[in-house]
C-alpha cells in the first residue's frame, strides 16, 4: 500500500513538473518535495492500517455473535424437544399436571388450594385479649387481664362437595374443642353438617365472636343458648332467607355413667327488605333432655367474661326436659343498625313445679365513618365490618369508628315454681375502632342492676372492659 502511494505521488510530481516546464526545478527542490510527499504518504499509510485493524475487529465480533446465536438456537431446539416429550407422557391415575398444581394466597393468612379448587387448607386463628376493671358494689370482683379467646385451627375443602373445619381454643389457659365438623354440600338446597358445631338457636349466638358489636354477648344469650356441641344438622339458605335444624348430643368432653342428653334445634330467618337495607326477622326453638346421670339444669348470668355469676338458679333437679323459644328482630340502614332478641326458657320436671324464665336484649349502633354492617341472608347473621379507609398514620386514614348502646335483662325468678334465681338488668355503652379488616379495639362500660334474689342481694357493680382483637 505504501509503495502504491509513493508511486502515485511521484507521478503527480512529474505531471506537476511538466505543467510548469517554464520554471525548471533544480535537484534540491525536487528532493525536498519528494521528502514532503513521503511524509504525507507515511501518515496516510498509518491511517489506512488503523482502519484495516478496526475492520478486522468488527468482523471478529460479528463472527462471535453469529456463533452465540447458533448456540442459543440449538438450546431452544433441545428445550422444545424436552417439552414435547413431557407433554406426551400420560398423567398418573387420579390427577393431571394442571390439577396437581397448588395455588397459594395470603388474605390475610395463608391458603393452599389445588388448581381445580376441590382441595384446600387454610389455617385460622383469633386472639381476644381483655382487660377488665370492676367498680365493685357489695362483692369484690377481681380486676386484671384475661386471654378471653386464643384459637388456632384450619378449614378447607376435601373434595368436590365436602368441606371441613377444626378449631381449638387455648383461652383461659385451658384447651377446649370448638368447631370440628365435616360438611357435605352436594345436595344443592342444603348442607349436611356432622361433628362439633353450634346448634342453630339465637342470632347473637350464631354470629361469630369476631363480629359481635359488644365485647360480650348478652346474658340471656349466654344463659339460654349453647356453644359448640356434638350433633348433626341440615342447613340451607338463599340470598334473603335461612333455615337450619338438627339433633345434638352434649359437649364433646362430657362423660356420664348413663345416657347423655339429647336436643332438637331449629332456627329460621328472612330479610324483608332485599337490597341495600336489611329488616331481619327470625324464630328459633330448642327441645332438650338432660343426661340421665344428673337430670338437672343450672342457669346463671354475669355482665362480663370474667368474674362470678351475679344471679343463679342453682341446681334444678328432677328435670325431664326443657324448651327454649326465641324471637329475633334486626335491621341495618346505612351506617345505623339495630338488633334484639327475646327468649323464653321453660322446664318440665318429673316431680315438683315447672319453672319458666325469660330474657331479652336490644341494641343499636352507628358507624361514624359511614360504613355499614354487612348482612348474610343465607345464615341470618351480620358479618365483618371492613373500614373504607384502614388505619394508617403514614396515609392519615382513621379506620372505622362505631358507637353502640345496649340494654338487656335476664330474669331467673319464678315465684310460683319456688325458684328465686334473681333478675339482672344491664346498660352498656361501647366504642369500637376497626383499625383494619382483621384488627379491632373495643371499649365497653356496663352498669348493672340486680334485685333482692341475686346471689348477693342488690349487688350493682359497674364494669369497664377493653379488648384488643385480631384474627386470620
Amino acid at each position: 500500500m505504501r509503495n502504491y502511494l509513493l508511486t502515485s505521488a511521484a507521478a503527480l510530481m512529474i505531471m506537476g513538473s511538466s505543467a510548469y516546464a517554464a520554471e525548471p526545478m533544480n535537484m534540491e527542490q525536487m528532493q525536498s518535495q519528494l521528502e514532503a510527499l513521503s511524509q504525507q504518504v507515511e501518515k496516510l499509510s498509518a491511517v489506512v492500517e488503523q482502519q484495516n485493524r478496526l475492520i478486522m475487529s468488527q468482523k471478529s465480533k460479528i463472527e462471535m455473535h453469529d456463533t452465540t446465536i447458533a448456540e442459543q438456537e440449538q438450546k431452544v431446539s433441545e428445550q422444545s424437544m424436552k417439552i414435547g416429550e413431557i407433554a406426551a407422557i400420560a398423567p398418573a391415575a387420579g390427577g393431571t399436571p394442571d390439577k396437581d398444581a397448588v395455588k397459594i394466597s395470603m388474605k390475610p393468612g395463608p391458603k393452599f388450594e389445588s388448581a381445580d379448587g376441590q382441595y384446600s387448607f387454610q389455617p385460622t386463628g383469633r386472639m381476644h385479649l381483655d382487660f377488665t376493671h370492676f367498680e365493685d358494689d357489695k362483692r369484690d370482683n377481681p380486676d386484671g387481664a384475661n386471654l378471653r379467646r386464643a384459637r388456632l385451627g384450619a378449614k378447607g375443602d376435601i373434595g368436590e362437595d365436602l368441606n371441613y373445619k377444626i378449631e381449638l381454643d387455648f383461652g383461659g389457659e385451658s384447651t377446649n374443642l370448638k368447631d370440628a365438623y365435616l360438611a357435605y354440600t352436594g345436595l344443592g338446597f342444603a348442607d349436611i353438617v356432622l361433628g362439633n358445631a353450634k346448634p342453630p338457636m339465637g342470632m347473637e349466638q350464631a354470629t361469630s365472636s369476631n363480629y359481635i358489636t359488644m365485647i360480650e354477648r348478652s346474658p340471656v344469650t349466654n344463659a339460654f343458648t349453647r356453644g359448640e356441641i356434638l350433633g348433626g344438622a341440615l342447613k340451607g339458605g338463599g340470598e334473603n332467607w335461612s333455615l337450619a335444624g338438627g339433633v345434638y348430643n352434649e359437649d364433646a368432653g362430657v362423660n356420664t355413667s348413663d345416657d347423655e342428653g339429647v336436643s332438637a334445634e331449629m332456627r329460621g330467618s328472612v330479610d324483608l327488605l332485599p337490597g341495600d337495607n336489611v329488616l331481619h326477622v327470625g324464630l328459633g326453638g330448642s327441645l332438650r333432655t338432660p343426661n340421665a346421670t344428673s337430670e338437672s339444669v343450672s342457669l346463671g348470668g354475669k355482665p362480663a367474661g370474667t368474674g362470678s355469676n351475679l344471679i343463679s338458679t342453682g341446681t334444678i333437679a328432677n328435670v325431664d326436659s326443657s324448651r327454649v323459644l326465641g324471637v329475633e328482630l334486626a335491621g341495618a340502614f346505612g351506617p345505623f343498625s339495630v338488633q334484639g332478641e327475646y327468649m323464653n326458657y321453660a322446664i318440665d320436671r318429673d316431680s315438683g313445679s315447672d319453672p319458666e324464665f325469660d330474657g331479652w336484649y336490644a341494641q343499636a349502633s352507628y358507624l361514624l365513618t359511614g360504613e355499614s354492617r354487612p348482612y348474610k341472608g343465607s345464615t341470618g347473621t351480620f358479618g365483618r365490618v371492613k373500614p373504607a379507609r384502614p388505619f394508617s398514620l403514614k396515609n392519615g386514614t382513621p379506620g372505622a369508628w362505631e358507637v353502640a348502646a345496649r340494654v338487656d335483662q335476664l330474669d331467673l325468678n319464678d315465684a310460683g315454681a319456688g325458684v328465686a334465681g334473681g333478675k339482672m338488668t344491664d346498660w352498656t355503652l361501647g366504642v369500637n375502632w376497626y383499625m383494619t379488616d382483621n384488627v379491632r379495639m373495643m371499649l365497653d362500660y356496663v352498669s348493672v342492676d340486680t334485685d333482692d334474689n341475686a346471689v348477693i342481694a342488690n349487688d350493682d357493680p359497674a364494669v369497664v372492659t377493653l379488648r384488643t382483637q385480631w384474627d386470620f
